[in-house]
């Protein structure tokens, strides 16, 4: 897929005050020797004109989360500078940015792989998979030409890159899926991406369960949120569903490191912030929640959203999991599908009373 959707598409100022910034997010005024539009004196701030057409050439965070954009107009000859994504109209909510790390020799591509064990089997196809008794190197890149029914082994080729593009050389054989990370990078053997307290380690009910990939994306409010890689293609399914039925979903919260949420513990504990699990046990922290945009707990049938999830929710595979949290919802496929059969859409301990 994707892990940018930006580019190529065409927004529209919606503020009149779209402050135009430098790379350190500096309000930026005219000099003696700008062209300066009408109406605008030296000193002023520079700001890029209501209803103006823009591209996005790149996006970033401050420590806040919040998001800003590198306008252009038409081409990136016309650059305006750095502006608040809150500035786009449709205050640029799922557009995603990138992956979460986001140094990669070949981003992942469904098929390109690399090898992360060093105990990597070799093995002869269906039905048994045995062991020829030889190991794929750790760090080798491979690409994946088939995939056994459950899912468990998959048949590899070598795999080289020329041009940022894959090249499938020999065959290999088969192997286990777990064997093999995402992509084509060297992140799988940092320091950070195997620390239990890292940037992408996920941890469920107090149990640390591994690092996953993650998507930057922009949620309600134009923050940067986070999902993770195995539950975007399902959250954009739901989300462009919805649009058909003019319904927008955007999402006020997903991923959390492990180091935001024992921030936001601290905040509670100091009564400075709301009710937060320890950092271990919160529901953000295992890749498949998020925090939709629906009215908190409006049970009465007017919240569109949340009418809306309620009906088609688990058809693209999301339940509601936790009682009296209208908006936090679960991507869990196998528990969806039992309940779209059974026409419902939370788990049987959920509790609104």
């Amino acid at each position: 897929m994707n892990f940018r959707s930006y580019p190529g598409k065409t927004f529209v100022i919606e503020s009149s005050k779209a402050i135009i910034r430098n790379e350190q997010l500096e309000e930026q005024r005219y000099k003696v020797g700008d062209v300066i539009p009408e109406g605008k004196n030296v000193g002023d701030v520079k700001t890029i004109p209501q209803r103006t057409e823009v591209n996005v050439l790149d996006v970033k965070t401050d420590p806040g989360r919040h998001t800003y954009v590198l306008a252009s107009g038409n081409g990136a000859d016309q650059v305006f500078g750095w502006t608040a994504a809150t500035n786009l109209e449709g205050g640029f909510k799922n557009e995603t940015a990138g992956l979460s790390p986001g140094v990669w020799q070949l981003e992942p591509l469904g098929r390109n792989k690399t090898c992360i064990d060093a105990d990597a089997l070799i093995r002869d196809g269906a039905p048994n998979f045995t062991s020829r008794g030889t190991t794929i190197p750790i760090r080798s890149f491979v690409a994946v030409t088939e995939t056994s029914s459950d899912g468990r082994f998959v048949k590899c080729s070598q795999m080289t890159i020329a041009q940022n593009a894959m090249e499938v050389g020999e065959e290999i054989g088969w192997t286990k899926a777990s064997n093999l990370g995402d992509g084509c990078s060297d992140l799988f053997f940092a320091p950070t991406w195997t620390d239990k307290k890292g940037p992408n380690a996920c941890w469920r009910e107090g149990e640390y369960i591994g690092p996953k990939l993650l998507v930057n994306i922009i949620g309600f409010g134009a923050e940067m949120e986070q999902i993770t890689l195995d539950s975007v293609e399902a959250y954009l399914e739901m989300k462009d569903a919805a649009e058909q039925d003019n319904i927008q979903i955007s999402i006020n919260s997903a991923f959390r490191t492990f180091a935001r949420q024992a921030q936001l513990r601290h905040l509670f504990d100091i009564g400075q912030g709301n009710n937060a699990a320890r950092p271990g046990f919160s529901n953000h922290q295992h890749g498949q929640a998020f925090d939709l945009n629906t009215r908190h707990n409006v049970f009465d049938g007017s919240d569109k959203v949340y009418e809306w999830l309620k009906r088609n929710g688990p058809r693209f595979g999301f339940v509601r999991t936790v009682s009296r949290e209208s908006w936090h919802w679960e991507l869990l496929p196998a528990e969806a599908k039992a309940l779209a059969a059974a026409g419902k859409f939370k788990l049987p301990h959920v509790n609104d009373a």
